[in-house]
């Protein structure tokens, strides 16, 4: 072997010729370091493979869950715009209720908020953006519709409260109103001016006169107080009912008295019955109502 040379011998059998091969000492340096190079490109090669296929399965990752969270962004906002709607319509009623009961509408201040460019379906359709993106757009939008809807989620809370307060009220007054027959008869004398049956003069009749036959159970015509059951002059045996809200009414004539004075009646209970004690010319109930100390034809407030 010269010292540039390696020589190779390769015995194919017992009876064969042996092979000889002479490989010069620069083409095996060149063969390994060529070797070394192909194994350290093939690493780097498969390093860079695996970093980009993490990288490839990261991203992949990332647009699944942005599209996820539009895809919830965009239900959670379709959710929300029904809501918005019915605070709108609750909104609508609440100024009808305040129209039937009297009362002044919502202040203007308290209106909705909300504003901005309407989207058709095409343009709210998802589009490829990336998810810093989609947070970044989504974000501040949801906050506003939420902050309205917490607004007017308040405001409504708030009206509907101020309703039912005034709603219990009205109903205790409306209990508190006379609004029924006291007896069952006919009417013989209307609330007003008549020519007085006794003296012959025009007078000022307070209430109203109905004719029914003796003993007719006479009813309260709303729920109050009994402030005064007794003998009255003019009027023989009479009830008061002070009903509160300052209604009153008055029934004359009876025959017998139910109730006693302090007693507390409700609409509809029996408070005596008719008779023709006091100044009567027959069987009847004189029958008044009074508001706020003026008297009021009971005509106007008999609903049944």
């Amino acid at each position: 072997m010269h010292s540039s040379e390696y020589h190779i011998v390769i015995l194919p059998g017992a009876t064969s010729a042996p092979r000889r091969f002479r490989i010069k000492r620069r083409t095996v340096s060149i063969l390994l370091i060529s070797s070394l190079v192909a194994a350290g490109l093939e690493c780097a090669f498969l390093v860079q493979y695996i970093i980009r296929s993490g990288e490839l399965w990261e991203l992949q990752t990332l647009r699944t869950e942005a599209t996820q969270h539009r895809e919830q962004a965009t239900a959670l906002s379709s959710g929300m715009e029904d809501i918005r709607k019915q605070l709108s319509t609750m909104r609508e009623i609440n100024v009808r209720l305040r129209v039937m009961l009297g009362l002044d509408p919502p202040k203007p201040g308290l209106a909705p908020g909300l504003g901005g460019k309407e989207e058709s379906e095409a343009t709210m359709a998802p589009q490829p953006l990336r998810a810093e993106e989609q947070a970044g757009e989504a974000g501040p939008q949801l906050e506003e519709k939420l902050a309205w809807l917490s607004r007017e989620a308040g405001d409504q809370e708030r009206f509907m409260q101020e309703l039912n307060g005034i709603v219990d009220n009205r109903r205790a007054q409306w209990a508190a109103t006379p609004s029924i027959w006291p007896v069952h008869g006919w009417i013989s004398s209307k609330f007003g001016h008549r020519i007085s049956p006794f003296t012959g003069k025009e007078t000022m009749h307070g209430g109203i006169d109905i004719s029914a036959p003796m003993h007719t159970p006479i009813v309260a015509a709303a729920g109050g107080t009994v402030i005064l059951a007794q003998f009255e002059a003019g009027l023989g045996n009479a009830v008061i009912v002070s009903h509160g809200y300052g209604m009153k009414t008055t029934y004359g004539h009876l025959a017998k008295l139910k109730v006693r004075t302090g007693q507390t009646v409700k609409r509809g209970d029996v408070i005596g019955w008719v008779g023709s004690t006091g100044l009567s010319t027959g069987p009847h109930l004189h029958y008044e109502v009074e508001h706020r100390g003026a008297g009021m034809d009971p005509l106007k407030f008999i609903v049944e």
